[in-house]
């Protein structure tokens, strides 16, 4: 299953390599994102699933957590649920 993000979403860095914030332009909801939070909504193109982002994330990070998966499969779903990313088939 492939990720890309919802139009109806809006990011924008708040300092170079660290924080970032998604707006929900339909909701107004915002959601702060920390520096590993950035690079996975970078990574989101529609084209990677959530198992390449997990692996772009272990090839970028010394020495990866062994929860690195569960956490970044956390964050791909609470996202989904806040309909800031999309998945298809």
């Amino acid at each position: 299953m492939t990720l890309r993000k919802n139009p109806k979403a809006t990011y924008r860095t708040l300092a170079a390599g660290g924080s970032g914030v998604l707006l929900h332009l339909e909701s107004g909801e915002y959601h702060g994102l920390n520096e590993i939070g950035c690079r996975i909504w970078e990574l989101i193109d529609g084209e990677r699933t959530a198992d390449d982002i997990i692996e772009a994330i272990r090839a970028e990070v010394d020495d990866p957590p062994a929860t690195l998966a569960d956490d970044v499969t956390g964050f791909i779903d609470a996202m989904r649920e806040r309909d800031l990313i999309l998945a298809s088939t």
